[in-house]
């Protein structure tokens, strides 16, 4: 059980939230999954009204309460209500975003100096908002990644065999760059762009193989499917994902929530979160195997050099 913590802001609230869950049975797990989605609501929800909703029983609520890191439902309650306004507020960057879009489609053709530097300094303030947001982001992500489960994926992939990386859309070009990373690092390591690829080459996997998942969502399709092969192959999986409340999370044997205030928010951040805890892992696996970080192992140090202009 996590010891009792009370010292939230309101997107570390939500972040933790999301990130615990992990550790959740599948009945605490569904309160988790309650809290979360009603969340505003929990200073006029009573512990019978969660545990019908989630459909088991208050001491089960209680106890999800406490493994959450509460004393209970009442202080969980408390700390809810004492960020109730600030959870409401949480907004997403993206709609700023748009606005800005909206507004200089709507601009009449003619130079307007005024509006210029009007648009400007409006500009400047996004700008501004777009890296605050992801510096909080982070520290976030930082505060909430689960050591212990950070040191088994470590654990994992340094006896790995084969390593397949997984990872659609947005999530291709972190699990590509870590497969590249793990490659110069002497590990057998692919990230197949191709979905059919991707369960293709997760089915051939076999017991001392590691899939490791990206997704955002942690509810791609695409992703899931290739998942459940390497599971039926009898390979390992970790997740590198936003939310120990999604159906990878729940197919994983390791997850890693780099999760924060909303996934409408966090999405600005969250492949420069993934890409780091990757980053993580390549050098943590490194150091086991007596490596000094980044760089290519000494069998591929002479083709590196070959793409190199000298000076």
């Amino acid at each position: 059980m996590m010891p009792p913590l009370t010292q939230f802001t309101a997107p570390g609230l939500l972040a933790h939230l999301r990130s615990a869950a992990t550790s959740l049975v599948p009945a605490e797990r569904r309160v988790a999954e309650v809290l979360v989605a009603k969340l505003e609501g929990i200073p006029e929800y009573s512990a019978m009204d969660v545990a019908q909703a989630a459909g088991c029983s208050t001491a089960t609520v209680v106890r999800a309460c406490q493994r959450l890191g509460f004393s209970g439902y009442q202080q969980f309650r408390t700390e809810v209500t004492r960020h109730t306004h600030a959870l409401a507020g949480l907004k997403p960057v993206g709609s700023h975003v748009l606005a800005v879009q909206d507004a200089s489609a709507e601009a009449p053709d003619g130079y307007d100096e005024n509006s210029a530097t009007a648009d400007s300094s409006e500009q400047e303030a996004l700008l501004d908002r777009v890296f605050t947001a992801a510096r909080e982001d982070l520290q976030t992500t930082q505060s909430m990644l689960d050591r212990s489960e950070f040191a088994r994926a470590v654990a994992m992939l340094s006896g790995a065999g084969a390593i397949l990386l997984l990872g659609t859309g947005g999530s291709a070009i972190p699990a590509q760059d870590a497969a590249l990373r793990f490659t110069m690092a002497g590990r057998q390591a692919t990230a197949p762009s191709d979905v059919l690829a991707q369960q293709f080459t997760a089915r051939l996997l076999g017991p001392q193989d590691v899939c490791v998942a990206i997704s955002f969502s942690g509810a791609n399709l695409h992703t899931l499917a290739a998942v459940e092969a390497a599971r039926q192959a009898g390979a390992r999986v970790i997740a590198v994902t936003s939310t120990g409340l999604s159906p990878l999370a729940k197919e994983s044997d390791v997850c890693l929530v780099t999760g924060t205030a909303s996934t409408e928010s966090e999405i600005l951040a969250s492949r420069v979160a993934h890409t780091l805890v990757l980053n993580a892992l390549n050098l943590a696996v490194q150091q086991r195997a007596g490596q000094t970080g980044f760089g290519p192992s000494a069998a591929l140090a002479g083709l590196l050099s070959k793409t190199l202009r000298a000076e």
